[in-house]
This record gives C-alpha cells, sequence and structure tokens, in this order.
C-alpha cells in the first residue's frame, strides 16, 4: 500500500508506517518528500511502525545519504521500529537497512517503542490509526 508519515512538533516525533509491498520507488518518494517538508523532523524522536510491511527493496544508499548530506540527523534521530513478533521471517531477512550509519532500536509493541522515545503511546496509536486510514484512502 505505501509509506505515510506525520512530523508532529507537539511530541518532536515522526511518526511513519511502512505498509504491503514497499519497492525502491516508494522509498525514494518517501525520501523526496521528507526532505521537501519544511516541518521536517519536528525534532529528534522517530517512530515507524513495520507490521503490516510486506517485501521491502531500498534504494541506492546514497538517495539516504543525500537526504542527511549537510545535517547531523544520523547521529541525532532517536529512532524505534516496530515490527512483527517474526519479522524478519526465517530463513533468511526480506528487509536491508538503507543506511549503516542510522541506529534504530526493535520493538514488537507500540507502548515499547514510545516508552523508549518517552512520548504519549495514546497519540502514537491514534497517530498510526489515522495514517493507515489515509493509506487505505490513497489506494482506494
Amino acid at each position: 500500500m505505501g509509506i505515510a508519515y506525520r512530523a508532529d512538533r507537539l511530541l518532536g516525533c515522526t511518526t511513519s508506517i511502512w505498509d504491503g509491498d514497499i519497492d525502491a520507488e516508494d522509498v525514494q518518494q518517501h525520501l523526496i518528500t521528507l526532505a521537501g517538508d519544511p516541518d521536517w523532523p519536528p525534532g529528534r524522536l522517530h517512530l515507524t511502525d513495520l507490521t503490516t510491511v510486506g517485501d521491502v527493496t531500498v534504494p541506492d544508499p546514497d538517495l539516504l545519504a543525500l537526504l542527511y548530506e549537510g545535517t547531523n540527523l544520523s547521529e541525532e534521530l532517536q529512532v524505534a521500529v516496530v515490527v512483527r513478533s517474526d519479522f524478519p521471517p526465517e530463513p533468511g531477512p526480506r528487509f536491508a537497512s538503507a543506511t549503516s550509519q542510522m541506529s534504530a532500536t526493535t520493538f514488537t509493541d507500540v507502548a515499547g517503542a514510545c516508552a523508549h522515545l518517552g512520548v504519549d503511546a495514546a497519540v502514537v496509536q491514534a497517530t498510526i490509526e489515522d495514517l493507515r486510514e489515509e493509506l487505505r484512502r490513497r489506494g482506494s
């Protein structure tokens, strides 16, 4: 279905979801959108929900490097990623990191990820639900 995000200045956090199969073009478009968003990043916190992601194909790592060029975002961002408990499935990963510079902490629940980031889990969960609805509308 795609990638959707919301940059929330009050939380100081970007919340994003990746849903369904994601190809390199989806990721590229997402990065271009982020780069062009004057409200991004709203702070140093970032939570990505991958619980409904399928296969992921990432673009050339240099594209992500361009997003961070001239900034120290890769060192400053505190990233929490929520995944299914069976992710990545055996026998091997279907998801490859687009950069070795970015570090993220992985969780199997939104509440744990939010506690790690110090943000309100109810607000983030509501944002995730809104983003899923946005993707459903886009897909219709």
